[in-house]
C-alpha cells in the first residue's frame, strides 16, 4: 500500500517545484518589468517551462498575481514569527516592504493592484492576514487591523531606517490584547 502513495507523492513535490519556479519566475520578471507588461509567453521561458506547463498551474495573470500574493504573504509570516519579540517583528516586516522589489515595482507602475488590495478590508485573505498578524505580536483584532493598515501603507510610501524605529516604537505601544 504505502509504496503505491509514492508516485503521488513524488508527483505533489514536482507538482508544487513546477508552481514556486513559475512564482520565481513571475517576481524576476515584475521586478524588473512590472505586472502590466509580463505576459505568459515570457513567463514560461523566465521559468523554464513549458507554455503547457504554465497554463496547467495558471490559466491568467490574475491567477499568477493570487498566487504571488499567498507566497508573499506566506513567506512574510515566516519572517514576522521569527523574529524573538513584537518589535523585531514589526521592524522585519517594515524594512522587507521597503527592500521587496516586487512590491516597489508594483507601487511604481502599478499602484492600482496594490490600492485594490488595501480597499477589500473585509476580504477573506485579509482577515487571514490579520488573524496571522494578531497571533505573531499577540495583540487585539483592532491592533492586527492598525498594523496590517500601517504595513499596506508602506507600499506607497516606505519609511527610512532612521523614522521606523520611533514608528515601530509607537505602534508596539498601542497594541492591546
Amino acid at each position: 500500500m504505502a509504496e503505491s502513495v509514492q508516485p503521488y507523492l513524488r508527483q505533489a513535490t514536482s507538482y508544487r517545484r513546477t508552481e514556486l519556479a513559475i512564482i520565481n519566475g513571475a517576481k524576476r520578471m515584475i521586478s524588473e518589468i512590472g505586472f502590466r507588461k509580463l505576459n505568459m509567453i515570457d513567463l514560461a521561458s523566465e521559468s523554464q517551462v513549458s507554455r503547457a506547463t504554465l497554463y496547467n498551474h495558471f490559466r491568467d495573470k490574475e491567477e499568477i498575481l493570487h498566487a504571488l500574493v499567498e507566497s508573499e504573504i506566506a513567506r512574510m509570516s515566516e519572517l514576522a514569527k521569527s523574529a524573538t519579540h513584537r518589535s523585531e517583528a514589526l521592524t522585519l516586516l517594515s524594512r522587507d516592504i521597503h527592500e521587496n522589489g516586487v512590491l516597489r515595482k508594483v507601487a511604481e507602475l502599478e499602484p492600482h493592484l496594490i490600492a485594490r488590495m488595501v480597499t477589500i478590508s473585509e476580504s477573506e485573505k485579509w482577515g487571514e492576514v490579520r488573524a496571522t498578524l494578531q497571533a505573531v505580536l499577540y495583540c487585539s483584532k483592532e491592533s492586527g487591523e492598525l498594523v496590517l493598515r500601517w504595513l499596506l501603507s508602506q507600499f506607497f510610501s516606505p519609511i527610512a531606517e532612521s523614522a521606523r524605529r520611533s514608528a515601530v516604537e509607537k505602534i508596539e505601544a498601542t497594541l492591546t490584547l
